[in-house]
């Protein structure tokens, strides 16, 4: 059995039911984006606005739907970056975790992101919801990025994503593009016929891909 709490982030209040009704057309449901997270991952992306999972021993699992309104039609966007922006919140907070969790030697460091997508607007878009999944973990985030030269990008850019992303890593430490109080979280879409982002973390010259 599953209890649903329902919050829909609208400039007016409706009934919680995302789904049409007496209260909701058809044509104002298609209008909402929703996704559908862990009560623990809500609280994290709404601090105040979701209450946390009762104590376990109640038999009833519990998840939160998390709605909000499009601002552009659904058939504006590349269908990869509309399935890559509907769940941004929830997926940056999964990756921010999955770092700390990987690493959690790694709370002192400085944390910089680098996001590598086709289209610079959702990239934009991925680094701050990245970024801001690290500030609510307590984590310092700057927004410098590392930079290589030109001869460094030649030749790792003609390398496969696998092989590249370990090597930029390595460069990166030996140049001092990342420092040793320093930290990296890459997201990143290896296939344009994906619609999931794929994580790595790079410290001081050593790559684990995260998911």
């Amino acid at each position: 059995m599953i209890f649903w709490l329902s919050l829909l982030i609208l400039p007016y209040k409706g009934a919680q039911d995302p789904a049409p009704g007496l209260l909701r057309s058809k044509r104002a449901s298609r209008r909402l984006e929703c996704a559908r997270v862990s009560p623990e991952t809500g609280s994290q992306s709404y601090p105040g606005q979701i209450e946390m999972a009762r104590p376990r021993g109640d038999y009833v699992e519990r998840s939160v739907m998390i709605c909000r309104e499009r601002l552009l039609r659904p058939d504006l966007r590349a269908p990869q970056d509309e399935a890559i922006l509907s769940d941004l919140d929830a997926h940056a907070v999964a990756m921010a975790s999955a770092a700390e969790a990987l690493r959690p030697d790694l709370g002192e460091r400085t944390w910089l992101v680098e996001t590598h997508y086709p289209s610079a607007q959702v990239s934009a878009k991925v680094a701050f919801a990245t970024k801001n999944a690290l500030v609510r973990q307590g984590l310092k985030v700057s927004d410098r990025t590392p930079v290589l030269a030109v001869g460094d990008v030649e030749v790792i850019t003609r390398m496969d994503p696998e092989s590249a992303y370990p090597v930029a890593c390595r460069r990166y430490a030996e140049t001092g593009a990342l420092g040793p109080d320093q930290a990296l979280l890459a997201v990143v879409s290896l296939d344009p016929r994906e619609t999931i982002l794929h994580a790595g973390l790079c410290d001081r010259g050593t790559w684990s891909w995260l998911h």
